[in-house]
């Protein structure tokens, strides 16, 4: 198998690569310090023989994360849905299982979309893009999403960057707003909305990430986040642009690798399966809805 395309931007202090070939995903984001590149995100690695994907960022679209149940029940009508890859359950949409076209490449800008009808048997058509862009001090990501179904159906967007921990033992500086975390199992299916925080996994003041597994739905969220690097002297400020009513993040420490994820969600895990379908927005034919972060890029000393 040859080699994925990578669509390049860079500028004086950062440079970002795409891959349309697996599902848009990021290949690298690295920043420029003392004549040197660093890696923010995970690098992006040839997909292993059982398909796992090694990449910087991926879409997600048009839900995030698991559905339980075998399916989703949508206005009386059930619609049975099968695993899209090595998880129990439909995870993570159907973006990242096709391949992107090229809309506009500049210097400083990506643009990507797909048309998706039916994709893996699931019950959504719709219209997607990605944007990516780059100023002196910042990074833009884009996800928007258009229906393009005779039936109203709900949706849901994330990003799922692999932000790296860089060289410190206790990893990166984090702060991000919350009230509470969604209590799961071994499947991470939130269970019970639990008000408070244990210490450990309470990052409402900037501390180091530390260790030990989380794998959460956290509340009470503001659409920002920022994080520090030491080791390559980075500060990231993280501001949820569109929609500006986000009260639902992941974090996702695992042990024992390199990287973690912190991840902006419309809505949280297995939304479909509860009363509401909270945070999922049921779009009619050529409605829209979109998620835009910016990351703002500073020194530390």
């Amino acid at each position: 198998m040859s080699d994925p395309v990578i669509l390049k931007i860079e500028n004086a202090g950062q440079r970002l690569g795409l891959l349309p070939e697996l599902g848009g995903s990021v290949a690298f984001w690295e920043v420029r310090r003392d004549n040197a590149w660093h890696a923010v995100w995970r690098p992006y690695a040839p997909t292993t023989a059982d398909g796992r994907r090694t990449v910087g960022n991926f879409p997600l679209v048009p839900f995030s994360n698991r559905i339980t149940g075998g399916g989703i029940t949508v206005d009386g009508v059930f619609y049975p849905m099968t695993p899209n890859r090595y998880d129990p359950t439909p995870i993570h949409g159907t973006g990242w299982m096709h391949e992107w076209e090229t809309r506009e490449h500049g210097e400083q800008l990506i643009e990507l979309s797909v048309e998706s009808h039916r994709k893996n048997d699931y019950p959504w058509d719709y219209f997607a893009t990605q944007r990516y862009s780059l100023t002196d001090d910042s990074m833009t990501m884009r996800l928007e999403v258009e229906h393009l179904g005779d039936k109203p159906m709900p949706y849901g967007l994330a990003f799922h960057p692999f932000q790296l921990r860089g060289n410190d033992p206790q990893g990166p500086r984090l702060q991000f707003r919350a009230d509470g975390y969604w209590q799961a199992g071994d499947d991470c299916i939130p269970q019970e909305l639990v008000e408070g925080l244990p210490a450990d996994w309470d990052f409402n003041e900037l501390r180091p990430l530390g260790h030990g597994k989380i794998d959460n739905n956290f509340s009470g969220w503001d659409g920002r986040m920022l994080m520090e690097r030491d080791d390559i002297d980075l500060r990231i400020e993280w501001e949820t642009t569109t929609p500006d009513n986000l009260t639902t993040s992941i974090l996702f420490r695992p042990e024992n690798q390199p990287f973690f994820c912190f991840e902006p969600i419309t809505h949280i895990t297995d939304a479909f399966n509860r009363p509401g379908m909270p945070g999922l927005r049921m779009l009619k034919k050529g409605e829209r809805m979109a998620l835009e972060v910016v990351q703002k890029l500073s020194h530390i000393r």
